[in-house]
């Protein structure tokens, strides 16, 4: 599969455009989603409840559950983009030769260079600020990006094409993701869980990644061998959503 063609060029552009230049508000409000619930994930952990980032990173909450969490969302953003993403470009799947694995690849790139980008600034931001976070985390952190955009990417695969036989399928992804994203250590330290419940938290692949984030740039860690790790396990989700999908994607078109 080329990823370099000018029909995925094009559908790289239209999704940036239907995102950014529907409406008038539509780049603040993309950029407001993330800052709200960083705002009160802050104020009901960080005020309410009394939580602190662990020592090792610094002792900014607000920094610490920014880049935990705002990776997360862009998971969480791609997968449910991708979705309904072929119904929604069902006109341009059934008039041109378009792959149709690219429309939710199109979906998932967009959504994480937007977002990989958008941390960066913030991360600068808070640098600027004198809070505890390495600038240097960019660039280290990209072995986490790339493992949470392969998941992302093979399980929108999976989902795009379910969304098509299945319609309900996009409505689920919410509260799922909402429950997974409690067990990913974004809110807290994994040294405060209580011991008998932390091999249920160290069992979900997701907080090894939001780890990585964390030491990153945060702890001013470099590339590890875990990241090798993650972003296998994470290609053999990618390959195996790419799988399910050249399998069934075929025989949908009377549904789109």
């Amino acid at each position: 599969m080329k990823l370099i063609n000018p029909l995925f060029v094009a559908l790289v552009e239209r999704e940036f455009k239907n995102r950014f230049l529907g409406g008038v508000l539509s780049p603040v409000w993309w950029l407001a989603q993330p800052l709200l619930m960083l705002g009160v994930y802050a104020l009901v952990f960080g005020l309410f409840m009394r939580s602190a980032a662990p020592p090792k990173y610094g002792d900014s909450f607000v920094a610490f559950l920014a880049v935990g969490m705002w990776p997360w969302l862009a998971f969480v953003d791609s997968v449910t983009r991708s979705a309904p993403s072929l119904l929604q470009q069902s006109a341009l799947i059934t008039k041109t030769q378009l792959p149709r694995a690219y429309v939710p690849l199109a979906a998932v790139a967009i959504t994480f260079a937007l977002n990989w980008l958008a941390l960066a600034a913030i991360v600068l931001l808070f640098k600027a600020f004198g809070l505890q976070v390495y600038a240097s985390g960019i660039v280290f952190s990209l072995p986490a990006w790339i493992a949470l955009f392969l998941a992302a990417l093979g399980i929108g695969w999976i989902v795009s094409t379910a969304q098509i036989l299945v319609r309900d399928i996009e409505g689920m992804l919410a509260p799922l993701f909402m429950l997974l994203g409690f067990v990913c250590g974004i809110q807290y330290g994994i040294e405060t869980i209580p011991e008998q419940w932390r091999g249920v938290i160290l069992a979900n692949p997701f907080t090894h990644i939001v780890a990585r984030m964390h030491e990153t740039y945060l702890a001013g860690a470099g590339f590890a061998w875990i990241d090798l790790a993650l972003i296998g396990g994470a290609a053999l989700i990618a390959w195996l959503g790419y799988a399910f999908f050249r399998r069934v994607a075929p025989h949908v078109d009377d549904y789109l």
